[in-house]
């Protein structure tokens, strides 16, 4: 009997050991992501690298470049602009602001004179500079991910080309794809290669040019708002381009409710600060 009982009080050991573990997993995927913590969600949605991973690393710079050619995500979008003795660097603004407080703007500006100084960085201890788009290519290259680029402003057909011999250089045109949220930009780039993916950036609700996307082969890159008068994203909107056999990239996403409409909604790409498995 001591050794039925024995036996008993170990099953029941188990048991609760077993009924422990399983209620710990289910509370760690239900967990809500606080502070440094990053969001995880199931895999499925192609994820694009918002200027790297900028979540831990300064935006646009090689570091942040780097460490999300090592992760997960799909692709690693970018913005170019044009300096002033025709190269072209990666910069959101058409300023660059230094860790010293300055400024220069950079299409009045050479690269050896944007590049000589360390960029604004609250990110790391490790200085950081002003990126080439040669570099980020690199980076998106070590990696084999989609290099998405932005293009800033308006680029004509000649400059696109010249965009894209710097791409065959350096990397391969078939890993590309070009957002913009100047229409004209992206129908010059058509022109000079009407194979390489496109993606219309908007964030205006029920966009007049959406009919031009559909009509001419380009795909869109819209953005996800809390307010509905200020939300572009629609079901009818994704469901309409993927009829049209285009696609729908969101941006930026990084929290889990707006992971949930972006997903919901169907949308192919999720632009994000964050790493998600």
């Amino acid at each position: 009997m001591k050794a039925n009982r024995s036996k008993r009080i170990w099953l029941t050991v188990i048991a609760i050991i077993v009924i422990a573990i399983i209620m710990g997993t289910f509370t760690a995927c239900n967990d809500s992501p606080t502070g440094d913590e990053e969001v995880v969600v199931e895999s499925g949605v192609k994820y694009v690298a918002h200027r790297g991973y900028s979540y831990r690393y300064p935006e646009n710079t090689e570091a942040s470049f780097r460490a999300a050619a090592e992760l997960g995500f799909y692709g690693i979008e970018t913005d170019i602009r044009k300096t002033k003795d025709g190269y072209y660097v990666c910069n959101h603004n058409d300023t660059v602001k230094y860790a010293d407080g300055s400024s220069l703007k950079i299409a009045d500006n050479d690269l050896a004179t944007l590049t000589a100084k360390p960029v604004e960085n609250t990110k790391t201890s490790t200085p950081a500079h002003l990126c080439t788009f040669e570099t980020y290519l690199q980076a998106c290259k070590s990696g084999g991910k989609v290099a998405v680029i932005e293009l800033k402003d308006y680029f004509s057909k000649s400059e696109f080309l010249n965009v894209l011999r710097i791409v065959d250089e350096t990397y391969d045109r078939k890993q590309i794809t070009f957002i913009s949220f100047s229409y004209v930009t992206l129908k010059e780039a058509q022109k000079a290669d009407p194979t390489v993916p496109l993606q219309y950036l908007s964030q205006t609700p029920n966009d007049a040019q959406f009919a031009q996307c559909l009509r001419n082969n380009i795909s869109i890159d819209v953005k996800l708002s809390a307010d509905p008068e200020k939300n572009v994203v629609t079901e009818e909107l994704v469901t309409t381009f993927h009829n049209a056999g285009l696609t729908v990239n969101v941006w930026t996403i990084d929290t889990d409710a707006d992971l949930a409409a972006a997903r919901e909604y169907g949308a192919d790409y999720i632009t994000t600060d964050l790493f998600h498995n």
